[in-house]
């Protein structure tokens, strides 16, 4: 029969029956051995401490691919009991616990629930934004209520001496954390109830212990401003609603205390947390003694669609009068402006500074304290702040900027505020650079080539958030990009190509930039590891179960003839047993080169770099149940090598949550991190027996 056809028979009659195999079983047809101990490794790491609530138990697909929606729902669980334990901990007076809660770990299952979910965090009823909103909401309130009450001892300690500046100073502090506090639980409410819509979430008792303990520093407050405050209040009156920066708003009004009593001298009056010149009332219409003002409000950047704004008057810090603050009614109306006598540096290149000046004008008056984008051919590369109508400054210019003659642009970086302005232009030209790209290529499985280097100017300085293609022999195999330190790793898959050489070429075509194209290419020798396909045992299993002894005769002579096909291409091999796969002198010689290679890129300062190279001589070194090194992901890898008794699964794990540190997350491995991940890669190569691993790749081919 030809083995095409009986291959694909033996497919079809698996694809049919693994669902009602499992379906007679009971269980799912993915349960192995391997789920059972990644589940007892993240049951004994998820061990709730003290006072937690329990953890939800951990899916099998947590770390494989399974079902996206109950991996979400899974991690969506994790966040919010993480969230709940910071909060019961944060209402005990427990501060450093409460962090604990939403350190590292937290940030690292964000990171997965947004991958999962495919958020993009832009959204303001986005969860994945709340989550984090409400991590660092939480965060603020611990560090926030831990000063409190620190610098409440100081302010008791002072009362006691008898030292009543060092106490009222000590007192405006507590006001000031208080209404921090009391700023940041709001927040944390907030995201609690965005997280809740959107989610099947329910956070209400986060949100009862979040206000607990806002309710316990008003309450410590309110006794502090008795003995140490008089409350005041604003009696505002709005002359003309209108605000503009060619028609101001125009407000009058007075400070008094709660008890009616005027305050008198210089008033610090603030209009959205912007100072306001205050002046004399103008005009007879107010009735009202030495301490009644009146200002003017000139918006630059207030949205067209806002109503109201806040108007609050600053006491003195010497005082002994507390804030006040009173919201007004307000049409805001848009002004242009205009922004002239623009210059900039005639030429530049990468990294050179562009020195820009003008001026901004509206309704005739100079505009102050606004921020002018500067931008090249739609790019931007910075802003530079207006004082008093003029500008003048430097931005650096990015890789981002295509090479050539181009158009410097400056503008209000400003969308339906009450400032606009015609924007201004000025001619440049942008220098090409040199480029130096480095790449080497590396086989690490029988299909699988690592893919390692940096690009860099000419003159050293690393060029990260490039984009980059990798082909292998003239055909396009994958994209990768630089990281912050220009540096280059991958893997790309190269196909059935077992002992055969292949070329990968690592290109760079500076499109959209002003760097130059470069090009980096070497010829690789990929381990011959046979041709057979293989079976899962558990399939069989089940297509015997359900199909009977002919399907699995079937499938007994379809894999011997495979084998006997394998065995008669092979090469001749001395006397001792049937292809044990790849020599193990050659795989030491890959994982000697691989560790040597990690070391380097250590030394250079590339940690997150040298991690990966460090995983991947790690499961070169160890293999993979598939046969295949990097067929499987780390932490399939890691199950599968757990209870192995050459790897040792502490140290293992170790490297793994390092390496997806390095290659999965925003934020680089430290040196010590990288150093001890490179110590455990290199134990762990030393202590592989590489006969068999020779041998179980062999054998799973």
């Amino acid at each position: 029969m030809n083995q095409v056809v009986v291959r694909a028979l033996v497919l079809a009659l698996l694809a049919c029956s693994l669902p009602l195999a499992a379906t007679a079983a009971g269980a799912p047809a993915g349960d192995s051995s391997q789920s059972v101990v990644g589940d007892t490794l993240a049951s004994a790491s998820d061990q709730p401490a003290v006072n937690e609530t329990p953890r939800h138990q951990n899916p099998d697909e947590y770390d494989e691919a399974g079902d996206d929606e109950e991996l979400e729902s899974w991690l969506s669980d994790q966040l919010s009991d993480q969230l709940q334990d910071s909060s019961v901990a944060l209402s005990e007076g427990q501060y450093d616990q409460a962090r604990e809660h939403l350190g590292d770990d937290y940030d690292e299952r964000l990171e997965q629930y947004a991958e999962v979910s495919g958020s993009t965090g832009d959204d303001e009823d986005d969860p994945v934004e709340a989550y984090r909103n409400a991590s660092e909401s939480q965060e603020r309130m611990a560090d926030t209520i831990e000063e409190y009450h620190e610098t409440r001892a100081e302010y008791e300690e002072a009362l006691q001496e008898g030292d009543q500046e060092r106490a009222h100073d000590l007192a405006r502090e507590l006001e000031a954390l208080s209404d921090e506090i009391d700023e940041a639980g709001e927040d944390a409410v907030t995201s609690y109830e965005t997280i809740d819509n959107e989610t099947d979430e329910d956070h209400s008792d986060s949100v009862a212990s979040i206000n607990e303990s806002r309710s316990e520093i008003e309450s410590e407050q309110t006794a502090v401003r008795d003995e140490q405050f008089v409350e005041t209040e604003l009696d505002l009156e709005v002359v003309d609603e209108t605000a503009s920066f060619d028609d101001p708003m125009v407000v009058r009004g007075a400070v008094q205390t709660a008890d009616g009593e005027p305050i008198e001298g210089d008033l610090e009056i603030r209009v959205e947390d912007e100072p306001v010149a205050v002046g004399e009332p103008s005009g007879d219409w107010w009735a009202g003694d030495e301490s009644d003002f009146e200002f003017e409000y000139r918006p630059t950047d207030l949205a067209l669609d806002e109503e109201t704004v806040t108007v609050e008057y600053v006491p003195d810090g010497d005082t002994n009068y507390l804030g006040a603050e009173q919201e007004v009614e307000v049409t805001p109306e848009q002004t242009t402006a205009t922004i002239d006598d623009l210059t900039a540096t005639d030429e530049v290149a990468y990294g050179d500074p562009l020195s820009v000046s003008g001026t901004v004008t509206a309704a005739g008056e100079p505009v102050d304290d606004v921020p002018v984008a500067i931008s090249v051919d739609g790019e931007l590369l910075g802003t530079v702040t207006a004082s008093e109508g003029d500008f003048e400054g430097e931005v650096e210019t990015p890789a981002n900027v295509s090479a050539g003659e181009g158009t410097v642009t400056a503008s209000l970086p400003y969308e339906d505020r009450t400032l606009t302005a015609t924007p201004a232009e000025a001619p440049i030209s942008v220098v090409e650079t040199e480029t130096e790209l480095t790449a080497t290529a590396t086989a690490i499985g029988e299909e699988e080539v690592a893919i390692d280097g940096s690009l860099a100017t000419e003159d050293g300085d690393p060029l990260d958030n490039q984009t980059l293609e990798v082909r292998v022999d003239g055909v396009a195999a994958e994209t990768i990009e630089t990281d912050e330190d220009g540096g280059i790793a991958g893997t790309v898959d190269t196909g059935s190509v077992d002992g055969e050489e292949v070329t990968v070429a690592v290109s760079y075509d500076g499109a959209g930039s002003n760097m130059a194209a470069a090009e980096a290419e070497e010829t690789v020798t990929m381990p011959n590891g046979g041709d057979s396909l293989p079976v899962p045992q558990s399939a069989v299993v089940g297509v015997g179960a359900l199909l009977g002894i002919g399907v699995l005769g079937l499938a007994g002579w379809w894999r011997r003839r495979s084998r006997r096909d394998a065995l008669d291409r092979a090469p001749s091999i001395a006397v001792g047993g049937p292809d044990r796969g790849p020599d193990p002198a050659v795989t030491q010689e890959r994982i000697d080169a691989l560790l040597e290679r990690a070391t380097e890129q250590l030394a250079d300062g590339r940690t997150d770099t040298a991690v990966r190279t460090g995983h991947a001589a790690v499961r070169h070194a160890y293999g993979s149940a598939v046969g295949r090194p990097g067929s499987a992901t780390h932490w399939e890898f890691y199950r599968e090598h757990a209870d192995d008794a050459a790897a040792d699964a502490v140290p293992l794990r170790e490297l793994v949550e390092t390496y997806e540190q390095a290659a999965f997350t925003p934020d680089p491995v430290t040196e010590d991190q990288a150093e001890h991940a490179l110590e455990i890669a290199a134990r762990l190569c030393e202590e592989a027996d590489l006969e068999t691993t020779a041998g179980s790749a062999s054998a799973a081919a």
